[in-house]
């Protein structure tokens, strides 16, 4: 035998016992019994879109087929109510008519709940309150009215309470009101979908759509889901990363505390107060609502924003279904932090 065909004999051997050691190994793999949970089996299915010009992430497992569509169908419905630029929009119709004959029953059952939500919230809350926030300029160097404007005219086309409703009529007292509800839309949007998972038997879900997040039970991993903060890890402000763990609620954030003005002494936040007309005079520039859904959760972040953090503190004291994230400051002083004593074990970084 020559020295190539040797050569070629050799080959084939080592070849062939290769073959055997990987179906060998392959064959006692198959046997061996996974210690994966049936998350990380499955996998976490993720997917993506926009509503009222705002993009939302939904994450869930395991898989069921047909969520994507239907998640995405739940979405294309609330952007064509709550959207004031599409023809048809029963916000729009709401917009252009100072009396409606025969409303819908979307229509009136919007109407009792953010009129609810106004009244509850000491009429801070209130999403008619465009025009005079169109107003006033805000800038790091301070708020600035526009020129020649009367505050006390503007207001004559802001509140909730200048439309009259029941089943049959809406009538506004002003003409002209108008109502901005996209980012309220968004909460119903993104509580509507919280709603049909849970009904088609996910328990396991994250969403977020703009400043909400919302949860339920825990990731691919078995771990409880956790949503990204921004907060002052000192009283100077700078800005670091933690997170929140959600214990399947509903988060809300309004405000930045990295946006300010100062004046006085005082840090203050970009704010309008809808009931004088004027920027808020107090320290709080940002809050984080948690809630059972994303409507309160919206709702009470955004009235904060307006009634300042010793309301804040008040409500949080005298309201157990909800927590709270105030970053805010006094006359004088530097950023100070208030976290809902219940909620502080769930958050990855220290609070002084």
């Amino acid at each position: 035998m020559n020295s190539n065909a040797r050569k070629n004999l050799i080959y084939s051997i080592v070849l062939l016992l290769m073959v055997l050691v990987v179906y060998f190994f392959r064959s006692q793999k198959s046997n061996i019994q996974t210690t994966e949970t049936p998350a990380e089996q499955s996998g976490l299915v993720g997917f993506n879109g926009e509503i009222l010009n705002e993009p939302y992430l939904v994450l869930y497992h395991p898989k069921i087929a047909g969520i994507e569509t239907s998640v995405d169908s739940i979405f294309k419905v609330w952007n064509e109510k709550f959207s004031s630029d599409l023809p048809g929009s029963e916000i729009r119709d709401l917009n252009l008519k100072d009396t409606l004959l025969r409303p819908t029953k979307f229509q009136v059952d919007l109407l009792k709940s953010i009129s609810k939500n106004h009244r509850e919230t000491n009429f801070a809350w209130d999403p008619s309150s465009g025009p005079i926030d169109l107003q006033w300029n805000f800038s790091t160097s301070g708020a600035r009215l526009r020129d020649s404007v009367n505050v006390a005219e503007i207001l004559f086309l802001v509140g909730l309470q200048k439309i009259q409703f029941s089943d049959s009529l809406i009538r506004k007292t002003r003409s002209n009101i108008r109502l901005d509800l996209s980012d309220y839309g968004k909460a119903l949007a993104l509580d509507e979908v919280s709603s049909f998972l849970q009904k088609r038997g996910v328990q396991n879900y994250f969403l977020q759509l703009g400043r909400y997040t919302t949860s339920k039970g825990v990731n691919e991993k078995g771990e409880v889901w956790k949503a990204k903060l921004t907060y002052p890890s000192d009283s100077l402000g700078i800005k670091k990363e933690g997170f929140l763990a959600l214990q399947n609620r509903s988060m809300a954030i309004s405000g930045d505390f990295t946006s300010f003005y100062s004046q006085d002494s005082l840090r203050k936040t970009f704010k309008i107060d809808p009931r004088t007309g004027y920027p808020v005079g107090h320290g709080l520039l940002s809050a984080i609502v948690l809630a059972d859904d994303s409507e309160t959760a919206g709702v009470i972040s955004e009235s904060l924003m307006v009634r300042g953090w010793k309301e804040g503190i008040a409500l949080d004291s005298a309201n157990q279904e909800i927590n709270l994230i105030l970053v805010y400051n006094e006359k004088g002083s530097g950023l100070k932090m208030y976290v809902s004593p219940m909620l502080r074990k769930y958050l990855s970084f220290p609070v002084k």
